[in-house]
Order: C-alpha cells, then sequence, then structure tokens
C-alpha cells in the first residue's frame, strides 16, 4: 500500500492477536530505529526488546493495568541517557570518523559545536534533549510498521521510575521515555472500528 495508505490503515491497537512477529518483521523494526534521524546524529537512547512474559508482566505493574503490555508479540521500550557528557561526545566523534574514515581531528570543529552546545546545558535540560530524540525514533518506527502491515501502539502513560527498577534502567544511566508494544491487531479489536480523526488540513496547516 502507500505510505497515505498506510497511516490511514494504522491507530493505536489495544488488543493484540497471540501472532508473534517473525525475526525479519522485528529486524526491521529495529533497524528503522537504527537509521532515524537525531541531532548532531548523536542517539542518546537505548531500544530495549522485551520477549520474556516475566519481564512484560513486571512491567504491566508499572503500566497502570494496560494488558497490550504483556499480550504483544514484543515490548519495545525507548530509554534515554540522563545526562550526555564529554566522553559520550568523544566517543561518538571517535565512531563518526571511523565511519566517514578521516582522522577525528577532522571532525574537531563539529566536536567542538556540539560540546558548546550540549555541555552547556543542564541536566535536567540534557536529559529532556536526550528523551526528545526518543520521539523522533519513534515516529520513523511508527511509520516503518505501518508500511509493513505492523501493529503498535506508543504509550507515555506509565510509571517510569516502576520500570526503571524492573530493567534496572539508572543503573545504566537511562530512563524509560515510551513503552511500544507491537504485534498483529486482534481480529475483534473494538479500536479498530474507530474512524480516524485527526486535524483537517485547514485547521493544521498555517500559511505564512
Amino acid at each position: 500500500m502507500s505510505l497515505i495508505n498506510a497511516l490511514n490503515w494504522r491507530y493505536a491497537v489495544n488488543e493484540f492477536s497471540p501472532q508473534t512477529l517473525s525475526q525479519t518483521q522485528l529486524s526491521g523494526l529495529i533497524e528503522s530505529v537504527r537509521l532515524a534521524p537525531a541531532s548532531y546524529g548523536i542517539q542518546p537512547y537505548k531500544l530495549i526488546v522485551i520477549t520474556r512474559d516475566e519481564v512484560k508482566q513486571a512491567c504491566l505493574t508499572h503500566s497502570y493495568g494496560q494488558n497490550k503490555v504483556v499480550n504483544c508479540s514484543h515490548l519495545l521500550v525507548f530509554a534515554h541517557q540522563t545526562e550526555v557528557t564529554t566522553a559520550n561526545i568523544r566517543h561518538f566523534i571517535a565512531q563518526l570518523a571511523l565511519t566517514q574514515n578521516k582522522p577525528v581531528s577532522v571532525l574537531q570543529q563539529y566536536q567542538t559545536q556540539i560540546e558548546h552546545d550540549l555541555l552547556s546545558r543542564t541536566a535536567l535540560q540534557q536529559s529532556q534533549w536526550a528523551e526528545q530524540q526518543c520521539y523522533i525514533a519513534l515516529g520513523t518506527l511508527l511509520t516503518y510498521a505501518a508500511a509493513n502491515e505492523i501493529d503498535a501502539c506508543p504509550m507515555t502513560g506509565f510509571d517510569s521510575v516502576g520500570i526503571n527498577q524492573v530493567l534496572k534502567l539508572h543503573e545504566q544511566g537511562l530512563s524509560a521515555a515510551i513503552l511500544c508494544p507491537v504485534g498483529i491487531r486482534a481480529a475483534d479489536d473494538s479500536s479498530a472500528q474507530r474512524p480516524k480523526h485527526r486535524l483537517t488540513r485547514d485547521q493544521l496547516v498555517m500559511s505564512m
């Protein structure tokens, strides 16, 4: 289907079928996140792929009873860095130099630009910046999923402190930003029958 048709097809699934995504489908979702745009090209987050029922069940405790966390094929968690350090930026520059097959010294000006911006922010501002990158990646994942008829339901309604404890994220300098159950919609999911509601073009678009 065309991309616009695919975006009309998708919705926030409430009930998933027992069907498990194939490894090819899962790999495509992961690759879409890996290739997602990000500020400066830095990706200050991790994508956690949860398949084990006991881990899903533990996450359900902190997800306000939303059973799709357990009943989905895979539970994806976007977890962002809680701070950005000089070491993080230098590591990124070193990896970028390897990818582009150029000496690190050629990227010194770019490194300085990034450090001047990100290191001048407070820890809270750094955390917020990193969290914003998760949403860019989520949008890319949802678009890929729709184009490939994979269902998803992005969620921000959960107890991040509890999820962080379950997944031991704080120990890794991370914090959960988004939960995204993925899989295949149940045939009787009532949410699929609701007409999609969005702003009209006139309501959405401002011309200047």
